[in-house]
C-alpha cells in the first residue's frame, strides 16, 4: 500500500490503495470459510424444501403463474437451453450449415429481411441460374417480313 507522511507529526498512514502484489490481509480468508457457509445454506434450503416445497410451488403456480414460469426457466441449466435452441438445426450437417452461411453472407442486408423474403431471393437466383437463354435475332433489312 502506498504510504504518506503527515507534515505535523511524521506518522505514516495509508492512502487507501494497495500496490500490485500487496494485500491488506496477507493470510487471506481462512480455508473453508465460504464453503462452510455455502454448505450450511444449501442444507437449510434443502430442509425447508422438504417441508414446504411442493405446497409453495402449487401456490405460486396457481396465484402467480408468471413468477412460477420465471422460476422454472431459471432452474434449467444454460447448456440445456442452448441444446434445445440448436435442436432445430440438428437435421443439418456441417456442409448444409456452411451453405446457409454463404447465402446469408451473399445478401448484404440479410439480417434486416424476413426469412421468407430471403427464401424467395434464393429461389429467384436458382431459377435465373438454371434458365435457358433464348437468343432472338433482330431481323435484318434483307430478311423477308410479314408485311410483304
Amino acid at each position: 500500500m502506498q504510504q504518506e507522511r503527515t507534515a505535523q507529526n511524521g506518522v505514516t498512514r495509508h492512502s487507501g490503495q494497495w500496490n500490485p502484489g500487496q494485500s491488506g490481509n496477507p493470510l487471506g480468508r481462512p480455508k473453508g470459510t465460504r464453503n462452510r457457509f455455502s454448505e450450511t445454506f444449501v442444507a437449510d434450503v434443502a430442509e425447508s424444501w422438504d417441508r414446504h416445497g411442493q405446497r409453495v410451488l402449487e401456490h405460486l403456480a396457481t396465484l402467480e403463474p408468471a413468477r412460477y414460469a420465471d422460476l422454472c426457466s431459471r432452474l434449467i441449466p444454460r447448456e440445456v437451453v442452448a441444446t434445445l435452441e440448436q435442436k432445430g438445426a440438428s437435421a443439418l450437417d456441417q456442409s448444409d450449415l456452411e451453405i446457409l452461411r454463404a447465402i446469408r453472407d451473399a445478401i448484404p442486408d440479410a439480417g434486416s429481411r424476413e426469412p421468407g423474403e430471403i427464401f424467395n431471393l434464393v429461389l429467384d437466383a436458382i431459377r435465373l441460374q438454371s434458365a435457358k437463354t433464348i437468343c432472338v435475332e433482330k431481323p435484318s433489312e434483307n430478311s423477308p417480313t410479314d408485311s410483304q
